[in-house]
């Protein structure tokens, strides 16, 4: 089943806390367009996954990410698969926030820091796929 979704803020806002840092200086920041896959695993780590890499060269290659939103009006891409549909794919705007450590508000009490992670901050989500 395929649905599209889009939910949007009209100006984008970068955040940054202790395990938040911004990429680069603030006024060269790089807004990305990724789309990103759910991947399954049974883990507590992050499980959206990019595979925009050429697929001849590295076919089993992909970058992973927590996603976290840019504010409270988004919704949160974690609840997007519900257990049971698979494939999940949403395309997300914005910029990574962190190369290694985690979402704002993410409960970590199940999670080690080794399981740290590109953290991509969207403020804009969109469903391709659920």
């Amino acid at each position: 089943m395929e649905k599209a979704h889009n939910n949007e803020t009209s100006k984008p806002k970068n955040i940054s806390n202790s395990t938040n840092t911004l990429t680069g200086k603030k006024e060269n920041l790089e807004i990305e367009t990724l789309i990103l896959s759910y991947n399954a695993i049974s883990c507590s780590c992050a499980q959206w996954s990019d595979s925009r890499f050429d697929k001849k060269e590295n076919p089993d290659k992909k970058d992973y990410y927590w996603l976290e939103p840019a504010n409270e009006k988004l919704i949160n891409a974690d609840h997007v698969f519900n257990g049971e549909n698979l494939p999940v794919q949403i395309k997300v705007t914005g910029q990574i926030v962190s190369e290694n450590g985690f979402p704002k508000g993410k409960n970590l009490s199940k999670i080690s820091e080794d399981q740290a992670g590109k953290v991509f901050q969207y403020t804009k989500i969109e469903i391709l796929k659920s």
